[in-house]
């Protein structure tokens, strides 16, 4: 879900006006990267038997980081909706620019659920670690 969303930030946000770069599409894009390197370095700390507490907390550190830009990166996508709603006119029409948030909000909600699931899941995986 997070290369997904990554991919989806771009495809959308390369049709901001040049206006927006600096202000929110820069942002937007930085935000999705943060959500996907974050993810890959998290992943990248495997969960097993012998896990430490350090290694578990440097996963659970990088998952934390991409599950907190998901929940910014949602909350500036609803911004810049409401900021095209009032005057540009960057899509065909109100229904493709309509159609492109729903799928990216959807992607942004899909990948922070992804993530919570899997905070949740690491914990209770790893705590049961100890009792085997």
């Amino acid at each position: 879900a997070a290369t997904q969303l990554r991919w989806k930030t771009i495809h959308v946000t390369k049709k901001f006006p040049k206006s927006y770069w600096h202000s929110i599409t820069n942002s937007l894009q930085e935000l999705a990267k943060e959500i996907f390197v974050n993810c890959i370095k998290g992943n990248a700390v495997f969960m097993h038997q012998g896990m430490g507490q350090r290694d578990f907390d440097l996963r659970r550190m990088y998952l934390m980081k991409a599950y907190s830009a998901a929940d910014a990166l949602n909350a500036e996508i609803t911004f810049c909706y409401g900021l095209l709603m009032e005057g540009e006119n960057i899509f065909r029409d109100a229904k493709d620019r309509d159609k492109k948030f729903e799928d990216w909000t959807a992607l942004g909600v899909e990948t922070k659920n992804r993530l919570r699931a899997l905070l949740k899941s690491d914990k209770e995986r790893f705590n049961s670690y100890g009792k085997s």
